[in-house]
């Protein structure tokens, strides 16, 4: 099943990646964890099924090691984040309260030999000391640290998406073919790119198909089927050659899947790209 050829195998991988995704969302580094699964798919792609199985074996046994003080450092972080946020509240009410005191404490120290003149009946001796002004301040010395901690906090939770594009023979968007010769190699690049905050397991099934009318998802078997685990902000090319040989109009198309990283389900992420080709026994002239 998309090169994981037995039952075993593909819960050894799925359990493979989804404790690297568990470890990700912890904030752990899990490049090599990464590389390592997609050494393991590339070998069973590969038919070297028992070099595999060996590799995510160790895979799972390294990930489920690292899970524990990885949940521990999580909280930890939590933690300290509380704690920082509630001493900077109660330093500012501190603050606030004796900010008579210490202002002028700070003035004494700096204009002490200075004389002070203290104004009129009903009127602020000082800009500093009026309640206004102060409540002013201080609402917006708090709105500042609300609003950094939200910063702090959302951050992890942009808009998720991924996305498939094809690119020319080149690699590099353009210049597709539109017109070829039944056999001819159709050399092409996928191009996928992961921004769902967490590494991600993406499948890419091609087809070629003449029905100028079904769209996406196909239910027919692809000539084709890529995969690989990206990073999140990762991007994947991939070289994509292939030929028809019977003359008509047709669609070369790429859907782009996915493993749910909850639920590991195979799922269609609603991402597609598409090429129409010509296939003809001669090439025009001209």
């Amino acid at each position: 099943m998309l090169g994981i050829a037995t039952h075993a195998q593909q819960l050894g991988a799925l359990a493979a990646y989804q404790y690297i995704v568990e470890l990700s969302r912890l904030g752990v580094n899990t490049t090599p964890l990464v590389n390592e699964l997609n050494n393991a798919i590339s070998l069973e792609d590969s038919g070297q099924v028992s070099n595999a199985s060996i590799i995510l074996s160790n895979l799972v046994s390294k990930a489920q090691s690292l899970i524990p003080s990885a949940r521990f450092w999580y909280m930890v972080g939590i933690v300290f984040k509380v704690i920082t946020i509630a001493v900077v509240v109660a330093l500012i009410a501190v603050l606030y309260v004796k900010r008579r005191e210490l202002i002028g404490s700070v003035w004494l120290r700096v204009r002490g030999s200075n004389r002070v003149r203290g104004g009129g009946p009903g009127r602020s001796r000082t800009f500093i000391f009026n309640e206004e002004v102060a409540a002013v301040a201080l609402s917006l010395v708090i709105i500042l640290v609300v609003f950094l901690t939200a910063q702090s906090m959302v951050s992890g939770y942009t808009q998720s998406f991924s996305a498939i594009g094809l690119l020319g023979p080149t690699g590099k968007l353009g210049n597709y073919p539109s017109t070829v010769i039944t056999g001819q190699p159709i050399n092409l690049y996928i191009y996928v790119y992961n921004h769902m905050g967490v590494p991600t397991w993406f499948v890419v099934k091609v087809f070629v198909t003449n029905n100028t009318v079904v769209q996406p998802p196909l239910n027919q078997t692809p000539v084709m089927i890529f995969q690989r685990v990206l990073m999140n902000n990762e991007s994947w090319v991939e070289p994509l050659t292939l030929s028809i040989n019977s003359t008509g109009t047709y669609r070369i198309i790429g859907e782009l899947w996915m493993y749910d990283p909850n639920n590991l389900t195979l799922v269609y992420t609603g991402n597609y790209v598409q090429l129409w080709v010509n296939v003809t026994q001669v090439m025009p002239s001209g």
